[in-house]
């Protein structure tokens, strides 16, 4: 079919976790002007796999959050297209033209204000999960790593009397 979006089919929810090549590229390019670490005490975002990170963030979710995320990062890439009339992708913007683009989406109505925010916490999970990162800024590691505290476990629900 020549246009698929204009299907009656409804689309399959993707099962799998991994991130697709569109998603990495996106995911790349967002966090070359979200976490400019050049010129800084902070460990280079090249030295961070960020966008593993994230891969790894997306198994840790249930299928329909994962298909609404997919949606939002589709969405947000492809928007440059029209807004702004960039007539290109996100991730085929200069960095200038990213960096203006993000800040029109944190200004934008509430569904991109959303989109942006998801893509700045992904990413900053991106950078942050990794504790060397965090080395930078003072932050020694998880203190029950530190302190020799044994994991028991994630503690039960609380049951409230019937």
């Amino acid at each position: 079919m020549l246009l698929h979006g204009c299907s009656d089919e409804s689309a399959a929810p993707l099962a799998s976790t991994k991130l697709s090549a569109q998603e990495r590229e996106l995911l790349e390019r967002f966090a070359e002007v979200y976490l400019p670490t050049e010129g800084t005490s902070l460990k280079p975002r090249s030295e961070v796999p960020v966008v593993h990170n994230i891969e790894h963030a997306f198994s840790l979710m249930d299928a329909p959050t994962l298909e609404q995320v997919r949606i939002g990062l589709k969405l947000f890439n492809l928007g440059s297209i029209l807004i702004g009339l960039h007539f290109a992708r996100f991730v085929h913007l200069s960095a200038e033209q990213r960096l203006a683009y993000v800040r029109k989406w944190e200004e934008g109505v509430e569904v991109q204000r959303g989109i942006s925010t998801l893509l700045k916490k992904l990413v900053c999970y991106g950078y942050w999960k990794d504790i060397e990162a965090g080395r930078a800024i003072g932050y020694q590691g998880p203190i029950s790593e530190a302190s020799g505290i044994v994991s028991i476990g994630n503690a039960p629900m609380p049951v409230t009397p019937s």
